[in-house]
């Protein structure tokens, strides 16, 4: 009896680890040290390379990693990107579903083009928020948050992408502690 429970047991621990997706994991701004990860109730790999800029500097940030469906709905790529007054954050990402499928490092995004949608957004110095941006690349909804960062809350209001949008409204992004009473309004 002894031996079928110990053998039942092992084979459940092997089974779980061969379907077990693999994916490249780092942990460093430019990922020069990767690891194999064996990712447990993850649905993909995720490579992506975030870059945010404003107040005269710009952060890149390289990301590899087990993800869950909330942050890879659809497999292969996607640009995120969102512009208020002074600040923009763009990212490219691609998730895949097979072992280390997300190994390729990705290129930041390039500047992009203005688009025919404008946005109100406000001054973080003074509370105006009267101000018109001009959106850019995939940006194509304006919207109206309350953004909480550290015990701070304040009023933001600019450019986003749809798929941003999506994927904020599903778990809090590592920018910001929390976003709430979010609105959108489509691009004409």
């Amino acid at each position: 009896m002894k031996l079928i429970l110990s053998l039942t047991l092992i084979w459940m621990l092997f089974s779980t680890a061969a379907g077990a997706l693999q994916c490249e994991t780092c942990q460093d701004t430019k990922c020069s040290n990767s690891f194999v990860q064996n990712c447990s109730s993850e649905s993909a790999c995720v490579s992506a390379a975030v870059q945010g800029s404003g107040f005269g500097g710009t952060v890149q940030q390289l990301y590899k990693t087990c993800a869950p469906f909330v942050v890879c709905p659809f497999l292969g790529s996607q640009t995120y990107s969102v512009s208020t007054t002074g600040l923009s954050a763009s990212a490219s990402a691609q998730c895949c579903n097979t072992d280390k499928c997300n190994s390729a490092t990705l290129n930041f995004t390039s500047a992009q083009s203005v688009n025919n949608l404008q946005c109100y957004s406000c001054d973080a110095t003074n509370s105006n928020c009267s101000i018109r941006i001009q959106c850019k690349g995939v940006e194509d909804r304006c919207f109206r948050a309350n953004v909480t960062v550290q015990s701070n809350t304040s009023l933001t209001m600019g450019c986003v992408s749809s798929n941003l949008c999506s994927l904020a409204s599903n778990f809090n992004l590592p920018i910001v502690q929390r976003i709430s009473n979010l609105t959108l309004r489509k691009r004409s």
